[in-house]
């Protein structure tokens, strides 16, 4: 059963692509890439988050930067460490609109399939799932993870191993209780020779 809270995250993230009231937000201070468009799962890829607009004059503005799944049931959330959360997770936290681009591996992206990423920016310390926090609508970009072939996994060598050392003690128990058997026969026909 989901909690409130995955559910309210389920809500808000699906709401992202569709809502019209997302659509009226401005675009965001900054902007993101995935490269490359389609990996192969376990792969890397890299993230590029990067300003796109000139600073203002004043205080200079900062904001937490949320990396999130945008069409899934429960809340995923990109970490810096290229992991995924069920809670919100900033994946750069107080980036300013002057800072440099932020470029950081995903070294294994999973899971499979077509996944939309929400590039979510929010006042520092602000609830991303909270729509009230949003100042400015998401940005969306797509990332195909095709599965891994069965044949580019490299073999478990410590179940080869233990596979071959059971298959190995079968036969002996079968030839033991083979040559077990035919002495006995052999005992027994001696045993009953005159």
């Amino acid at each position: 059963m989901a909690s409130p809270v995955k559910t309210l995250a389920t809500a808000a993230i699906l709401a992202l692509a569709a809502a019209p009231a997302s659509a009226a937000l401005p675009a965001p201070p900054f902007d993101f890439s995935l490269s490359p468009a389609a990996v192969t799962e376990g792969a890397p890829a890299t993230v590029r988050i990067a300003p796109v607009r000139a600073p203002s004059a004043g205080a200079p503005e900062t904001y937490d930067l949320y990396l999130a799944l945008a069409r899934t049931d429960e809340a995923s959330f990109l970490t810096e460490d290229g992991a995924w959360s069920p809670s919100p997770v900033p994946y750069a936290r107080a980036v300013g609109v002057n800072a440099p681009p932020i470029v950081r591996q995903w070294p294994r992206a999973w899971p499979p399939g077509e996944h939309a990423f929400a590039l979510l920016v929010v006042p520092v310390s602000a609830d991303p799932l909270a729509r009230s926090a949003w100042r400015y609508r998401p940005v969306i970009r797509w990332l195909d993870v095709e599965p891994r072939a069965s044949g580019d996994a490299s073999p478990d060598y410590a179940t080869v191993a233990i596979l071959v050392v059971a298959t190995l003690g079968a036969i002996a128990a079968v030839w033991w209780t083979v040559l077990e058997g035919r002495r006995g026969t052999r005992r027994r026909g001696l045993a009953c020779a005159p």
